[in-house]
């Protein structure tokens, strides 16, 4: 089943969008209990509590992008193009980190649509590298982050 040009562009668009507010209210999330995390080990040593809130900041940006891959692989379930689900979630993995192999193509009436998958994990890997080097700068203030 294919789409038009105008159905892929915005329901691609409308996927892209869905996804990446899902991805920043997830971090936005995570900061909360990040900081309650943080707040837990106060007291303890210095390298349980940074590495206790790294881990649980990484946690939380891997199950954003989890959610959002099982997203478009069931929209592409959804469109018809692709059947079955293990198909359809490697090729949103794939597409979503940009990997894209090659070896399982779509039909011209989603290819377009497909992009879109792509430009949602550049998106939210842009946000999520922000979001990491927030929480690193903040838990090392003192870095030096500059030449010298």
């Amino acid at each position: 089943m294919g789409m038009t040009l105008i159905g892929q562009i915005f329901h691609g668009s409308g996927l892209l969008v869905v996804s990446a507010l899902i991805h920043v209210v997830i971090l936005a999330g995570s900061i909360r209990f990040t900081v309650f995390v943080g707040e837990r080990l106060d007291g303890t040593r210095r390298w349980l509590h940074d590495n206790a809130i790294l881990a649980v900041g990484v946690l939380c940006m891997v199950l954003a992008h989890a959610f959002e891959i099982w997203i478009w692989a069931l929209a592409f379930i959804w469109t018809g193009a692709i059947e079955g689900l293990e198909t359809a979630f490697y090729f949103a993995l794939v597409t979503y980190t940009t990997l894209g192999y090659g070896d399982i193509t779509l039909e011209p009436g989603v290819r377009i649509f497909a992009t879109f998958a792509a430009i949602t994990g550049l998106l939210c890997f842009g946000i999520s590298t922000a979001f990491l080097l927030g929480v690193i700068v903040r838990l090392f203030p003192n870095i030096p982050t500059g030449p010298r």
